[in-house]
């Protein structure tokens, strides 16, 4: 698209809301008149970010109104408001949600994710919105386990968002770069969404997952500076937990 025409549309959205009347009720001033109105057409996404503002999805009770949350999460993802995972973030912080409701309105968002593909998939929203360090890593556990339990991962979900939260490491230049952020606490993410899928689907995951870590660090992960042989030993131990396997030797190298 032609960055003219978009700053010249910014601007008249600018301009809109600058020359938009403000409205008297009983001889006190109100906030102009909603200008996002303007562009539920020709922009989705910019008047979304205005109507979240204005009709909260977390009443001031903290509870969730679902089914305002339903119709925002309709015109982003079945009518593809957010054209690219990295969309979330700002939808998110127009949300205004409070930290203690995080998991609450990730739960639908789950859900909903699962059943009508966004663009860009489920995995990668969720693994934007940690990065975007919008949504806590708890709120995300608690969101899966109410949503995921005992079920097949058949779109990759969770080992798409487990790839791209993965710490930056020199084997990992694709990774997660943050203060406080490391294998460690990658692993219990890890450990705590996937145990919530059923086990062999858990099994089939994390194994995609570690193919894939491998493949991108171009050498076995053994020979991976982040992959100490205590982490490798904890991933058997998950691989064996997920597939019933009793002994490490039935794993296949």
């Amino acid at each position: 698209s032609n960055p003219l025409t978009m700053a010249s549309g910014l601007g008249e959205k600018r301009k809109l809301e600058e020359e938009a009347p403000e409205e008297t009720q009983g001889g006190q001033k109100l906030p102009r008149a909603s200008s996002w109105r303007d562009f539920t057409s020709s922009d989705p996404l910019y008047a979304l970010l205005g109507e979240v503002q204005e009709d909260k999805v977390v009443g001031d009770d903290g509870e969730v109104r679902e089914a305002t949350l339903e119709r925002y999460l309709n015109t982003l993802i079945v009518e593809q408001a957010a054209k690219k995972p990295k969309d979330w973030i700002e939808v998110w912080a127009a949300m205004g949600i409070p930290i203690e409701s995080q998991a609450k309105v990730l739960g639908p968002i789950v859900g909903f994710g699962l059943q009508y593909t966004p663009v860009g998939g489920l995995g990668m929203i969720l693994g934007e919105l940690l990065k975007g360090h919008r949504v806590k890593t708890k709120a995300v556990e608690e969101a899966v386990q109410s949503q995921m339990l005992g079920m097949e991962d058949r779109q990759g979900v969770l080992r798409e968002m487990l790839f791209i939260i993965f710490p930056k490491s020199p084997s990992s230049d694709w990774g997660w770069s943050r203060v406080g952020w490391s294998w460690q606490e990658w692993w219990k993410i890890t450990e705590k969404t996937l145990s919530t899928l059923e086990s062999t689907s858990a099994f089939d995951e994390l194994g995609m997952l570690l193919d894939r870590i491998e493949a991108e660090g171009g050498k076995p992960l053994a020979e991976q500076q982040v992959w100490s042989e205590v982490r490798l030993a904890k991933v058997r131990e998950l691989l064996c937990k997920f597939g019933s396997l009793e002994d490490e030797s039935e794993l296949l190298a």
